[in-house]
């Protein structure tokens, strides 16, 4: 692949991380494209990142490069005050660390705010909505139909994070099941992202909680799939960022305990849950946030508090 002024491009962002840094950036990047003056290109993976930049066709960049093996490209790293570079790669972690704590820590920005500034764009620069397609939301709906959900009473479960620290403990998740399902709900476990960050004991071989259904199905179609549930319940992972603007009610748990350093990125738990807030990020006040601890047992105060709200 050309690169560089004489190809005419101006910018190459290498789309870099999981699901949640993929959103948080292309959601950030036509407000970039307005500004820098030249086309922008992305490059994402055939997978999930594919599927994530497809949200953001014809809003974030001029054309998709895919591939299917990493890039040969010099990959400069972010620096802390943004320069015209013509390769960046998508990720909060090459700003410079020391600044990157002080902003964090002293001024309490969140995570979206440190990406504005890498990007140079207003603090109040506004975030792009994903574009679900319609092909997307038919074959959500075929497939609430084929595994006999009712749409508006279930709740679609991730357990599962590839990067925060700290996990809930099965009993946690089959007690909570429990609670939801007594109430008329059905719950299904999104089991794409089985097993990445605890040991389900109990679980069936798909990785399913006790107690629900298994679904496995392509980001392409989870927001809508996640619409016609009604009820999201997630630990903080990249599919809440995902999930952050879809017409459900949704609750993210940050789960901690005791030992434990840092959370994400090297933060203590207070500033991980602010700086990685997903209703600070989004905007999105509808989004309720809790901090449970991972020692103590389910409370159904805490789903009872949600639903009613």
């Amino acid at each position: 692949m050309t690169f560089g002024e004489d190809a005419g491009t101006s910018r190459l962002v290498v789309l870099f991380g999981g699901v949640g840094d993929q959103i948080l950036w292309l959601s950030l990047l036509p407000e970039f494209r307005k500004r820098c003056g030249g086309p922008v290109v992305v490059m994402a993976n055939q997978g999930g990142s594919r599927q994530i930049a497809d949200f953001f066709q014809g809003q974030a960049y001029d054309w998709l490069e895919c591939f299917q093996q990493p890039p040969s490209l010099q990959m400069p790293a972010t620096t802390s005050h943004f320069q015209p570079l013509r390769v960046i790669r998508a990720s909060h972690i090459f700003f410079d660390e020391r600044e990157r704590y002080q902003l964090i820590g002293r001024f309490g920005i969140g995570i979206a705010d440190l990406l504005r500034l890498i990007l140079d764009i207003p603090a109040d620069a506004p975030m792009t909505r994903p574009r679900v397609p319609d092909q997307a939301r038919q074959a959500a709906a075929e497939r609430m139909r084929d595994w006999d959900l009712p749409v508006g009473r279930t709740v679609l479960l991730s357990p599962w994070a590839h990067s925060w620290r700290c996990a809930l403990p099965e009993q946690w998740w089959i007690d909570a099941v429990r609670a939801l399902t007594r109430q008329g709900y059905k719950v299904v476990t999104n089991v794409a992202n089985r097993g990445r960050s605890i040991d389900m004991k109990g679980a069936d071989q798909l990785g399913c909680i006790p107690g629900t259904q298994a679904v496995d199905l392509p980001l392409s179609d989870m927001i809508p799939f996640a619409e016609l549930c009604g009820h999201f319940i997630g630990m903080r992972s990249g599919l809440c960022d995902l999930l952050a603007r879809a017409a459900a009610k949704k609750l993210v748990i940050y789960p901690y305990g005791e030992g434990i350093g840092h959370y994400l990125t090297g933060l203590p738990f207070d500033i991980a849950c602010r700086f990685w807030s997903v209703a600070k990020a989004f905007d999105s006040p509808d989004v309720r946030e809790e901090q449970v601890n991972s020692a103590a047992p389910f409370d159904p105060a805490l789903l009872e508090a949600w639903l009613a709200a």
